[in-house]
């Protein structure tokens, strides 16, 4: 089985002084050891991106450039990357069509159609409620693993 952490368990696994990081690193360590894969997409990689080198007084993680492309490269080394491809846009679409997805959260249905693709089932995140509407994946909290 496979797990797919959003960009809030990843902002969170490389923020060490983050109170919830010794969680989300003993969650992803168990999910490992119990030989479950740890994958991402790049809009995962492009959403910590976007986070990680925006200012702190505005949510940010306030790195620079140069630590963020470490830290980029940190997690392309620790987690398999899925490769983006055509039928990602189309799985888009339809899952877009189906739940009449509007706004922002046409960035998570965007995540939703990599996973199908991907046959990637579970998808890791704090926030279980931004993709509760999408059947065509489980959402766990890592608190609950």
């Amino acid at each position: 089985m496979a797990y797919l952490p959003d960009s809030n368990v990843i902002l969170r696994f490389v923020q060490t002084t983050d109170p919830l990081y010794q969680t989300i690193s003993q969650v992803i360590d168990q999910l490992q050891q119990k030989g479950e894969r740890i994958v991402l997409v790049p809009q995962i990689l492009v959403e910590f991106w976007v986070v990680a080198t925006r200012p702190t007084n505005v949510n940010g993680l306030g790195m620079t450039t140069d630590e963020a492309k470490k830290e980029l490269e940190n997690l392309q080394e620790l987690f398999t990357v899925l490769p983006e491809n055509e039928r990602i846009f189309d799985e888009w679409k339809r899952i877009v069509a189906k739940y009449q997805v509007s706004g922002k959260v046409a960035h998570d249905a965007r995540i939703v159609a990599a996973m199908t693709v991907h046959k990637i089932e579970n998808m890791l995140t704090l926030n279980p409620n931004d993709f509760k509407r999408f059947t065509e994946i489980k959402v766990v909290r890592p608190q609950d693993i």
